[in-house]
């Protein structure tokens, strides 16, 4: 699969993508045309021991709504990379005041 497909697919930008492949993150090799060319298998076979928590906070309750829009993008590019979805936190609150917490 092409770098620029697995980008696309995967939900980020394609020098996102590049920068993981740089630092070894994607297993892959590069044409002599530079296109680079990932090892599909290889990046699907994360293992379900790989969780991720999901976080979405708002300063305010008159941005409550706000907390989905946060939430799902986080989450669909955690199923797309494969991770198991330990939690959903969803906070409102600014960092000064914690009192008020939605879970």
């Amino acid at each position: 699969m092409r770098l620029a497909d697995y980008a696309r697919s995967s939900g980020v930008t394609y020098k996102t993508a590049w920068r993981w492949w740089k630092a070894g993150a994607l297993k892959g090799y590069q044409l002599p045309s530079g296109t680079i060319i990932l090892n599909v298998d290889e990046q699907n076979s994360l293992t379900k021991t790989e969780v991720a928590c999901i976080d979405a906070r708002v300063s305010s309750l008159e941005s409550q709504e706000h907390l989905e829009r946060q939430a799902n993008p986080l989450k669909e590019y955690a199923i797309a990379r494969g991770y198991t979805i330990q939690s959903v936190a969803k906070k409102v609150g600014n960092g000064l005041n914690d009192s008020i917490w939605r879970q």
